[in-house]
């Protein structure tokens, strides 16, 4: 019993790490590809790179209010401009260990390890709740 629990261990780790390699290479390959369609001007830019320079003391608070920054998930809409798309693709690649937490549930519920895969679900819940701000102090 106890070889076979080591390597079914074994096995859902190496799908987490399976997952957490090609989802990263997919996030690398995303933020390189933003970067030159920012840099070579191929979209267009939601804030100019001289407000940038002129603002980069403020606070978020600050660009928000000078209309220089989309306000809470505001961003999707502006998904279409370099800087944006940028940014996004960087939150795509932090975003990798929900999907590995998601492929190690998944073998946890193939192997009917129903405690495991609950405490998997779990902490992909409380992850989405703390990205989406939902117990933030802010309106």
């Amino acid at each position: 019993m106890e070889k076979s629990r080591e390597s079914f261990s074994a096995e859902v780790e190496r799908t987490y790490a399976a997952v957490l390699e090609r989802a990263s290479i997919v996030g690398i390959a995303a933020i390189a590809a933003a970067y030159l369609l920012y840099v070579l001007h191929v979209l267009p830019l939601s804030v100019q790179v001289h407000d940038i320079a002129a603002n980069w003391h403020l606070g978020a608070d600050e660009l928000v209010a000078k209309g220089l920054s989309p306000s809470g998930w505001g961003w999707i809409a502006d998904l279409g401009q370099a800087d944006v798309l940028s940014l996004a693709a960087i939150g795509f690649l932090t975003m990798t260990p929900l999907v590995c937490l998601a492929a190690a549930s998944a073998s946890f519920l193939k192997r009917k390890d129903y405690a495991f895969t609950v405490i998997g679900l779990l902490q992909i819940l409380v992850l989405l709740v703390a990205i989406s701000g939902v117990f933030t102090s802010r309106p």
